[in-house]
């Protein structure tokens, strides 16, 4: 039997935790920084976790895939941080956007569901990718086909933690059925 290929340089495993422990050193500051930024997109501070969170996992796919290196100044690190975190916060007000958008195009055709008119079993769809986008199908379509994350975000121009997201929503509304 052959070993995983999963196996990562020690030297190399380690420079990414000690990537992570100095983004960590510096988190009160990157979350003070999120949470200004998610106030003057007009969203929710609650976000600045899950923000930072994305940001950490970003530095660290860079890490991994040697595009950055541990032994990167501590200002130069804080502003590749700091500019994840803009573009995620970008991201998650364009989300909003499009949900109140999606919301308000519901409403004005009457599709809003109230407490009383809850969905049930006879309401899903013949097709259960009905409840999906396109650009979420194709997600599906090709993770199920048994693309990896980098050939999904490649080939639908997005990144690969995009690609895993969207994925993951989809997997959730296709379960709950709408």
């Amino acid at each position: 039997m052959s070993q995983p290929q999963q196996q990562d340089d020690p030297p190399a495993d380690a420079a990414r935790r000690a990537l992570a422990d100095r983004l960590m050193a510096a988190r009160a500051l990157m979350l003070a920084r999120i949470r200004q930024r998610l106030a003057q997109a007009g969203l929710c501070s609650t976000q600045a976790e899950d923000i930072f969170s994305t940001t950490l996992r970003r530095a660290d796919a860079a890490a991994a895939a040697g595009r950055l290196v541990a032994e990167i100044d501590d200002r130069h690190l804080l502003a590749l941080a700091t500019a994840i975190s803009r573009n995620a916060v970008r991201e998650e007000s364009r989300r909003d956007r499009r949900d109140r958008e999606r919301q308000d195009g519901a409403a004005h055709h009457g599709l809003t569901t109230t407490a009383s008119q809850q969905p049930c079993e006879l309401d899903a769809p013949a097709d259960p990718f009905l409840v999906l986008s396109g650009i979420d199908i194709d997600v599906v379509q090709l993770r199920l086909r048994g693309a990896t994350w980098s050939v999904i975000a490649e080939q639908l121009g997005m990144t690969a933690s995009a690609a895993h997201r969207r994925y993951f929503r989809a997997m959730q509304r296709l379960a709950a059925g709408g």
